[in-house]
């Protein structure tokens, strides 16, 4: 059985780690809109929606080193002992922050 560990970090971690999938989702949502047409059909709808897939892109990025960031904040904090294990936090929803 594997236990989690839960530090103050894993809730930002979770919530980036959402974002992420979010902003990769649209992102392949909107490429997926623009196969089915070309640069010729409407040239500057094609171009805003290439320019939205390159912000996307570097938003991804940038989501992307946070997430490494905090990623290795947490795992610092596990070596440090600065952490709870999932199954001894109470149950009913205790929302203490982590010292």
């Amino acid at each position: 059985m594997r236990v989690l560990k839960v530090t103050k970090y894993s809730p930002i971690l979770h919530e980036l780690r959402a974002s992420w999938g979010v902003l990769q989702a649209g992102k392949y949502l909107l490429t997926e809109s623009m196969q089915n047409k070309g640069p010729h059909e409407d040239f500057f709808a094609y171009q805003n929606a290439i320019a939205e897939i390159g912000r996307i892109e570097r938003k991804l990025d940038i989501l992307y080193d946070e997430i490494q960031a905090i990623e290795l904040l947490h795992q610092a904090a596990i070596l440090t002992g600065n952490f709870e294990n999932l199954s001894d936090r109470k149950r009913s929803g205790d929302s203490s922050p982590m010292n």
